[in-house]
């Protein structure tokens, strides 16, 4: 990859490399997987996002441990304590979102919460996996 392509990433939100053709294939499957009649039910919907879930926790978790492998050892700390913090802000995250879902009626609100569920695992797979590529520029 250029070098260009490298500095842009590292400028974009996860929303924007999301949207880059090749940056994000979790993010390409995921709306194929909605748009199928077959998962047109709210089964089907919540199915869909709960493997774009998996899919960017497994993305998340590779990333986060070729980061570890490549950073010196101040730096593998400082992303230990960050995703440590992350965690419990995700998990926390997860308590208030079902306590507000709790207060709908109505199948469509089931696939409306697993999607804020990978929404947010998405940006920190992509924050994360952003950051493997600085590494990867030669300096």
């Amino acid at each position: 990859m250029t070098l260009a392509w490298h500095l842009l990433t590292l400028l974009a939100s996860p929303a924007d490399l999301a949207a880059m053709p090749s940056g994000d294939p979790t993010g390409t499957s995921l709306p194929r997987c909605l748009e199928r009649e077959a998962n047109a039910s709210t089964a089907g919907q919540t199915e869909c996002e709960t493997t774009a879930l998996r899919d960017y926790d497994r993305r998340m978790n590779l990333a986060y441990a070729a980061l570890l492998r490549r950073l010196p050892a101040p730096a593998a700390q400082s992303l230990r304590q960050s995703q440590r913090v992350w965690i419990t802000f995700r998990d926390a995250e997860d308590r208030v979102r079902t306590a507000i879902y709790a207060t709908r009626s109505g199948t469509m609100y089931v696939p409306m919460e697993a999607a804020s569920g990978t929404i947010l695992t998405r940006d920190r797979a992509l924050q994360l996996e952003g950051y493997a590529r600085i590494l990867s520029i030669e300096r």
